[in-house]
């Protein structure tokens, strides 16, 4: 099968990524109207990166090496397990609602290895792993934004207005961290793609992040967050909680707590879910009733499914790739 086909499918899941996630990103980052959009992309492009050498690549290590064995990997089953993938995106996309990357590509890679491969050679436990993170993950940013509100709120309101709101400056540094943990947790899904994609052209069974995977990722999210991310970033901004720019500081504060810390222990979670669960803590520590809560489980119904749909997709596409000859 053509190496390059495999490879334009990978940038076609960043970019897909660069809609989804980058439209959500750029929804949260720039509703307190504090930070232009141009600055907010600069700091996904500076996030993404800086991030792989500054935290490390253990999440695209647990994505291409962690869920099936690398030595049992060919070009048809790469294929097949992004075909799943980007077909999973889609059809989520259509909810016009922000999906879970690491849900659909995992539930995937999940189903194909089923079967292509057999289903003792899928890693379960590291299936669970991912799975369980990313709902931890959720429910901690939830419960981190909460918290983070409540102490700040007491704590402004000894000080006096100016100081607050030189204060709320911070949010550069809130919004530049977030994009850092995106950079090193969900920007390296494809990174881990490109490393197992090189490895299997290369024919050889070892796992390597080169410098120019990062570059070829970059760009490939940047041109799918500047060909729809905008139009994504208009349909949820303000769906779950309308902020001010000191819950967006909150907001973005535990939401890079939580994935930076993920992303060091080399556990995959989903920084758009984590900044819409840290939103919701955050709306119902400031304002509980005025939080959208039928929004709120839509998106979670969303995310819920993703995985199930996902494994499903994977298992059909597999199956057709073995009817076509491909192992």
């Amino acid at each position: 099968m053509n190496y390059l086909v495999i490879y334009a499918l990978v940038a076609l899941f960043a970019a897909l990524s660069g809609l989804n996630d980058g439209g959500n990103l750029l929804a949260v980052l720039a509703s307190s109207r504090m930070l232009p959009v141009v600055v907010v992309i600069a700091e996904m492009s500076f996030g993404m990166c800086a991030a792989p050498f500054l935290v490390g690549t253990r999440v695209a290590q647990t994505i291409g090496a962690g869920i099936l064995p690398i030595s049992a990997l060919s070009s048809p089953v790469v294929t097949a397990a992004l075909v799943a993938t980007l077909l999973t995106l889609v059809a989520c996309y259509a909810s016009r609602l922000p999906t879970s990357i690491t849900l659909a590509l995992v539930g995937a890679m999940g189903g194909v290895g089923v079967v292509m491969l057999g289903i003792h050679r899928v890693r379960w436990a590291s299936v669970g792993t991912v799975a369980a993170s990313l709902v931890v993950s959720v429910l901690i940013a939830g419960l981190v934004g909460y918290l983070v509100h409540l102490v700040a709120r007491a704590f402004l309101g000894r000080v006096s207005a100016r100081a607050g709101r030189a204060a709320l400056w911070s949010e550069i540094a809130t919004s530049a961290c977030v994009c850092i943990g995106y950079g090193a947790n969900d920007a390296e899904k494809t990174l881990g793609l490109l490393a197992i994609t090189t490895g299997i052209t290369q024919h050889r069974a070892s796992f390597h992040v080169a410098p120019w995977m990062v570059g070829f990722s970059t760009a490939a999210f940047l041109a799918g967050l500047l060909a729809g991310g905008w139009r994504v970033a208009r349909t949820i901004q303000g769906h779950v909680f309308r902020i001010r720019p000191i819950h967006a500081v909150m907001n973005e504060f535990a939401t890079a707590a939580v994935v930076i810390a993920a992303s060091s222990l080399g556990g995959p979670v989903s920084t758009t879910q984590a900044l819409d669960s840290s939103l919701v803590g955050v709306g119902a520590s400031a304002h509980a009733r005025r939080v959208r809560w039928r929004v709120v489980r839509k998106m979670a119904g969303v995310w819920l499914m993703t995985m199930p749909l996902a494994f499903v997709v994977g298992c059909v596409t597999g199956q057709l790739f073995v009817w076509e000859g491909y192992r």
